[in-house]
């Protein structure tokens, strides 16, 4: 085999494996810069560390994308098209219900009580808005990042299953450090990370994921005021939460995520998004079947 068949395809293009780690390559180097310049201007970075991530993951994605593979922005998941709101709606609503069956299934043996905070209405509003934006900010900068052009271009080469497999593990991997983690906790991540990439599959966008990942975790940290991901943002949220019961349930101090109910309805809320006729492609985006269809022709010629 030639030394030139490990960085090229039979096409002449770069492999996908090395375009991935030039990404992080590249990634690396941009949020180097930008958290540097950031904290000269900046007392409390990490304050604006969700608005810096999603800069520095959309910096590079506009790299490698627009500048190194000379193709539009919006090809890696981001068009603006007809259905975008509606594709939106339904991450919000999905990822909404599919929480709100999580705390249903904890409140009803009575393991989860919420005591209102008493808090007054530009409170209410204060944590709603600031809440709401912080978790957009968190939920697309990690959408952009595991289900963006690290996932879509392994797609590419090794097919979707196997990508699938990769970027949630990754997706898991990166949860390693959170407070109060464990094995299930672990699992449960993984399992999400499923959850997103086939909502991102079955729409070709990135904003379908982004809204099932936006409303659980607002759902599950402002409104039924549990921890995130092992992160209790306290006075962030309308209620006090109080758990009790079988940790191996309900997750414990991780929160729900560690819990097997949330096992349960990861499984089935990703069963459904992949049966129902409900979410699909919208006409004219951009997929990586077009794409190798189209540099097949090209090759071809």
């Amino acid at each position: 085999m030639k030394m030139q068949y490990l960085f090229l395809d039979e096409l002449g293009n770069i492999r996908s494996g090395w375009r991935v780690l030039l990404f992080l390559v590249i990634l690396f180097a941009v949020a180097s810069i930008v958290f540097y310049l950031a904290s000269i201007v900046i007392s409390d970075i990490a304050f604006y560390s969700p608005l810096l991530l999603v800069v520095c993951i959309g910096l590079a994605t506009l790299i490698m994308v627009v500048m190194f593979e000379k193709r539009p922005l919006h090809s890696v998941g981001l068009p603006v098209h007809k259905r975008m709101p509606v594709e939106m709606l339904q991450g919000i609503l999905v990822g909404g219900i599919m929480f709100s069956v999580v705390f249903i299934a904890q409140s009803a043996p009575g393991w989860v009580t919420l005591e209102w905070r008493g808090l007054a209405p530009a409170d209410i509003l204060g944590i709603i808005l600031f809440t709401g934006v912080f978790f957009f900010l968190a939920a697309f900068g990690e959408e952009l990042f595991f289900r963006g052009y690290p996932f879509q271009t392994l797609v590419e080469s090794i097919k979707a299953p196997a990508a699938v497999i990769i970027m949630s593990a990754a997706f898991s991997v990166a949860h390693m450090t959170n407070p109060n983690i464990s094995v299930l906790a672990l699992v449960n991540i993984f399992l999400a990370g499923v959850w997103l990439c086939v909502a991102y599959l079955k729409t070709r966008t990135l904003w379908f994921p982004t809204g099932l990942h936006l409303s659980w975790n607002f759902m599950q940290g402002t409104i039924f005021s549990y921890p995130v991901s092992g992160q209790l943002f306290e006075e962030k949220t309308l209620f006090h939460n109080s758990v009790s019961g079988p940790v191996l349930l309900t997750g414990g101090d991780f929160g729900p995520e560690a819990g097997l109910m949330t096992t349960v309805v990861l499984l089935l809320g990703t069963l459904y998004i992949y049966k129902s006729k409900y979410f699909r492609i919208a006409e004219g985006v951009w997929t990586v079947e077009r794409f190798i269809r189209d540099e097949l022709e090209r090759y071809a010629k």
